[in-house]
């Protein structure tokens, strides 16, 4: 399985739409690495991300081994910060997800509502 991302850019930050499946951490990653160029090209690091589309098919385990090699590869020091509008059905695995990356001083937040997100994104 695989997934779609597209980016749009609003002002002070970029909404990334992404859709289909999620299913092994070297997908994540890949994900991931996709937003570092989009930042890197547009120097803008505030992303929306509207994963409502998405199926999330990792376990707490795999989301652990994606934040240890972000955090060796030093990516918290870009300065970036997401808000991720997901997908109902997995919040759980979201939260969690809040929660790991969150240990590792990685800015990401999980919300309900498009206003809520997009008003931490840009304060």
């Amino acid at each position: 399985m695989a997934f779609d991302l597209s980016f749009e850019t609003r002002a002070g930050y970029i909404v990334g739409v992404v859709t289909g499946v999620i299913d092994t951490p070297e997908q994540l990653l890949r994900k991931i690495r996709t937003m570092i160029h989009k930042a890197l090209d547009s120097n803008v690091t505030r992303f929306l991300m509207d994963e409502r589309g998405l199926e999330l098919r990792l376990e707490a385990h795999d989301i652990i081994e994606v934040a240890n090699r972000l955090e060796e590869k030093n990516v918290q020091s870009l300065g970036g910060r997401s808000a991720c509008l997901c997908n109902p059905g997995f919040v759980e695995l979201y939260r969690a997800c809040e929660t790991i990356y969150h240990n590792r001083s990685l800015s990401y937040r999980v919300f309900d509502r498009e206003e809520d997100a997009v008003a931490w994104l840009t304060r």
